[in-house]
C-alpha cells in the first residue's frame, strides 16, 4: 500500500488531467499536499504519437506538476467502460492511494472515454468503501469527488483561481509535444494540434476566471451540496466588483 494522498487526479487519457486541473494540482503542491495522477488508458488510439511517446510525455508532465506518483493503466483507449473488471481496477487504485479528494472527468462529455471515466470514478468512489467488494486492501472512500471540464461545458459549483500558476500549468500541458501544434510535424492534424487550440484553451480559462473576478479559473462540478462551517471564507477576496482600499 502506498502512502495516503491528498488529491488523486484521474483522467481517461494522458493530457486530460494536465489540461483540465493542472492548476489545481500546482496549487496543492504549493500547499505541501501530496498529489497522484492516474491515466486510465495509454492514449494508444491517439492520431498522433505512440504509446511510448505518450508515456514519456506523461512522466515529464507529472514531474512538472509536482505529482508524488504517476500511474498509467491499460483499460483500453476508445474502449473504456464502467464494467466490472474496470471497477475492480479503479477500486484498487483508490484503496492504495487513499485520497481525501478525487478529481475526475465530468461524466456528461462529448468523448465516450471521458464519459466512461467519470461514471467509473463516480461508482468506484463509493464501492471502494464496501469491504466485501474485491476484498484485500482495506476499504476507503474519499471525502469528495469533484469533476473537471473537458469538451462539454457545464455550470460549475466551484471555480479554482489558478491565475498565479497558469503559465506553469501551460508548460506542464505542453510536455505532450506530440499532441499539440508543431509546424514541422508530418502527422495528421487534429483539433488540439491546430494553431488556435491554445487560444481557445486559455480563452475558456479566462472566461471562468472572469466569472469570479480573477484572471484564470478551473471550473469544477460537485455532485451535491458543498458543506462548510465558514461561508465567509469561501468568498473572501473574490468578486468582480470588490471594494477598493
Amino acid at each position: 500500500m502506498t502512502a495516503g494522498s491528498d488529491i488523486l487526479a484521474i483522467g481517461a487519457h494522458p493530457d486530460d488531467v494536465e489540461l483540465g486541473v493542472g492548476g489545481t494540482l500546482l496549487l496543492a503542491r504549493e500547499r505541501g499536499e501530496r498529489t497522484v495522477i492516474c491515466h486510465l488508458t495509454e492514449g494508444e488510439l491517439g492520431t498522433r504519437g505512440t504509446r511510448e511517446i505518450r508515456r514519456a510525455e506523461a512522466a515529464a508532465a507529472a514531474e512538472a506538476l509536482g505529482a508524488a506518483e504517476l500511474e498509467i493503466l491499460d483499460l483500453g483507449d476508445g474502449h473504456l467502460e464502467a464494467n466490472q473488471a474496470a471497477k475492480s481496477v479503479v477500486i484498487d487504485l483508490i484503496r492504495r492511494h487513499r485520497p481525501r479528494l478525487i478529481l475526475a472527468p465530468y461524466w456528461d462529455d462529448l468523448h465516450p472515454d471521458h464519459r466512461a471515466a467519470g461514471e467509473l470514478v463516480r461508482q468506484c468512489a463509493f464501492l471502494a468503501g464496501v469491504a466485501k467488494r474485491d476484498p484485500g486492501l482495506a476499504p476507503w472512500r474519499p471525502e469528495r469527488v469533484l469533476y473537471f471540464m473537458q469538451h462539454t461545458s457545464f455550470e460549475p459549483h466551484l471555480i479554482v483561481d489558478v491565475s498565479p500558476v497558469f503559465a506553469e500549468k501551460k508548460r506542464a500541458a505542453m510536455c505532450y509535444r506530440s499532441q499539440f501544434h508543431d509546424p514541422d510535424s508530418r502527422e495528421p492534424r487534429t483539433y488540439i494540434s491546430g494553431e488556435n487550440f491554445w487560444d481557445w484553451w486559455e480563452g475558456r480559462a479566462r472566461h471562468w476566471g472572469h466569472v469570479v473576478g480573477v484572471a484564470h479559473g478551473e471550473p469544477l462540478f460537485a455532485a451535491g451540496p458543498i458543506p462548510t462551517r465558514d461561508p465567509l471564507s469561501l468568498f473572501g477576496g473574490f468578486g468582480r466588483y470588490r471594494n477598493e482600499p
